[in-house]
């Protein structure tokens, strides 16, 4: 379930972008069931077999979108954490927090992916990769930071799971975006208020986000780019106007008339009770 290796010729890379584009429309379009290396050759006018040459199969597609998904939601992150005062357990929960749901409502074709492709093996492996991910930063922060002491070693997991699980509430019924946000708020308190029982007097009063990043790549280099939260979504934006340029012309050529509109598959509203 893997992609091949990366393409080095301009034509190719674009053509790989071609690929993505659409399989983020088709996505948007009807779910993880709706994208097939059939559909995408339809929806781009490329063959199955030269599609086949960048991929080995529909999960590694799958798979390509939802990473470049992860370094979105990770760059929006990190600059919400440096565009803060002060960082304390309680600004870092909710900066983070707030930064991932606000990718998601401005990229609502990615949501019937991660929160309704569950049984689908590529979308279970990358949201198991985010959650390792979002658990060892925890870890780290805690460990530089100097916030917490004491922390239980399950917390970390524990926590990014039902962080996970809180999002698939907010986004599986239909919401407005001041119900979702009331949402997370909520939860950000409910953990907040747990883990100041381990707080020191620096995870109260607060460090710095330069303190803290300093803190933080002292003990996990790797832990944060400061310089990829402001270049990574700008660049990808850019590739995608560009890939759906290029969608909409091969559809033209091959007679398919003009390019449909990507629009978000909506969930039923949930009777409350």
């Amino acid at each position: 379930m893997s992609s091949r290796q990366a393409p080095v010729q301009r034509r190719s890379r674009e053509r790989l972008e071609l690929i993505l584009a659409a399989a983020e429309e088709l996505l948007a379009q009807g779910g993880v069931e709706a994208l097939t290396t059939r559909s995408l050759a339809a929806h781009t006018g490329i063959p199955v077999a030269s599609i086949y040459r960048y991929f080995d199969n529909r999960d590694a597609i799958i798979a390509a979108y939802l990473d470049r998904e992860l370094q979105e939601i990770e760059a929006a992150q990190t600059a919400a954490l440096l565009a803060l005062d002060r960082l304390t357990f309680r600004t870092i929960s909710e900066a983070s927090a707030l930064a991932h749901m606000r990718h998601h409502q401005q990229h609502p074709e990615g949501v019937p992916v991660w929160f309704g492709g569950r049984l689908n093996a590529a979308v279970v492996e990358r949201v198991r990769t985010l959650d390792a991910r979002l658990a060892a930063s925890f870890q780290a922060a805690v460990r530089s930071s100097g916030m917490l002491e004491g922390v239980p070693d399950f917390v970390a997991e524990l926590l990014v799971r039902l962080f996970d699980r809180m999002f698939e509430f907010v986004f599986l019924a239909e919401r407005t975006p001041a119900e979702q946000e009331e949402i997370v708020l909520a939860y950000v308190d409910m953990i907040s208020t747990y883990m100041e029982t381990f707080a020191t007097p620096t995870g109260i009063t607060g460090i710095s986000p330069d303190e803290f990043v300093r803190r933080l790549r002292a003990a996990a280099p790797d832990a944060i780019d400061a310089e990829a939260s402001d270049r990574a979504p700008a660049s990808r934006d850019g590739a995608r106007k560009r890939a759906r340029q290029r969608t909409g012309a091969a559809q033209a050529r091959s007679g398919g008339g003009k390019p449909r509109r990507s629009t978000p598959q909506r969930q039923p509203r949930q009777k409350r009770t």
